[in-house]
Order: C-alpha cells, then sequence, then structure tokens
C-alpha cells in the first residue's frame, strides 16, 4: 500500500513539475522555430491531407523497409528534396482538453508507480533513492529525445530541454516517492 501511495504523490508531483515546465519556462518551446510562410504551407497540408490525421514521413520510402533498391531511391530523393516527419491533425482538433491533462496525468503516475515498484525494491535511504530515481530520468529523458535528434534531426535546444524536463520529472517524484517510503535499513552482507 505505502508503494501505491508513493507512486501516486510521485505522479502528482511530477504532473505539477511538467505543468510548470511547460507553461511557466521556456523549456516548451526551446528548439521549436516558426515555420516562413506558414499560411501557404497550411494550406498546402490542408488541401493534400484534409481530415486525415496521422504521422507522416517524408520523402517516403518505396517498397518494403530494408530492401536496396528502395533505399537507393529515397538517397536520391533526399540529394534534390526536402525530409521530415509530421504529426498532422486536421482543422478543428481541440487545443488542449481535460481528456489530453488527464491522460497525461495517468501516464505520469503509471511512470511513478513504476519508479516506485523499483525505489521500493531498494534497501536504501532517502538520497540514494532519490538519486537512483534521478538516474531512470536520465535514462527516460535519453531513451527518446536522443534518438529523435539523431535519426530525425530534432533540433539539439529542443532535445536538452525535454531530456532535462524528464529528468527533472523524476527527480521530484523520486523525492516524493523516498519521503513516503522512508529508509529501510543496509543490505545483509
Amino acid at each position: 500500500m505505502r508503494t501505491l501511495i508513493a507512486g501516486l504523490l510521485g505522479g502528482i508531483a511530477m504532473f505539477i513539475w511538467a505543468s510548470i515546465a511547460h507553461v511557466a519556462t521556456p523549456l516548451a518551446s526551446m528548439g521549436l522555430a516558426t515555420m516562413p510562410n506558414e499560411a501557404a504551407t497550411m494550406t498546402a497540408l490542408r488541401n493534400n491531407l484534409g481530415d486525415r490525421p496521422g504521422f507522416y514521413f517524408f520523402p517516403a520510402i518505396p517498397g518494403a523497409p530494408g530492401d536496396a533498391k528502395a533505399m537507393k531511391i529515397q538517397e536520391d530523393m533526399l540529394k534534390s528534396h526536402p525530409s521530415g516527419i509530421l504529426a498532422y491533425n486536421p482543422p478543428g482538433t481541440p487545443g488542449l482538453t481535460p481528456r489530453q491533462l488527464i491522460a497525461e496525468f495517468v501516464f505520469e503516475v503509471a511512470e511513478s508507480l513504476l519508479a516506485a515498484i523499483l525505489l521500493g525494491a531498494v534497501a536504501a535511504g532517502f538520497v540514494r533513492r532519490v538519486a537512483l530515481a534521478a538516474l531512470i530520468g536520465a535514462i527516460a529523458g535519453m531513451a527518446t529525445n536522443f534518438s529523435y535528434w539523431d535519426w530525425y534531426g530534432f533540433s539539439l535546444d529542443y532535445t536538452l530541454a525535454n531530456a532535462f524536463t524528464e529528468l527533472m520529472k523524476f527527480i521530484f517524484a523520486g523525492v516524493a516517492i523516498a519521503a513516503v517510503l522512508g529508509w529501510r535499513g543496509r543490505r545483509a552482507g
């Protein structure tokens, strides 16, 4: 029961930190740029994608992934065409919604519960548990953010800001979790 409470309080701490990071600091917008001639691009997207939301990769790889011929075609296309990824939502998609906030809270409680289970399995004091939570946060921050920087060209500022936000989520959760779990003493041996 104590692990469940620790995970819940850690999730609340995560949610509060993430909210502050995204609303009251520049972390949420670091590395994001405004698109020149955005109106023309948005018109082209609306005309070509319409009401089909999706995650698009361009230029598209013709054929099966790993097919040498298809990869050569794409390599040639990259010499003269732009490339990137696009998360597209059609016109009329609502902005920030209660459903999104609730889903984010649930995700963060789940992350924190998993961290609480791991930290609860360690016979350690407060500082060591917070340090272990920080390591979990570092892994979480690196796991996707740096791969997206490497593979998809996400800006370094964006990558570092998001990795830092993840790290801090786990540090704040770690403080809450360690406070609830308390000290279990040293391991025998």
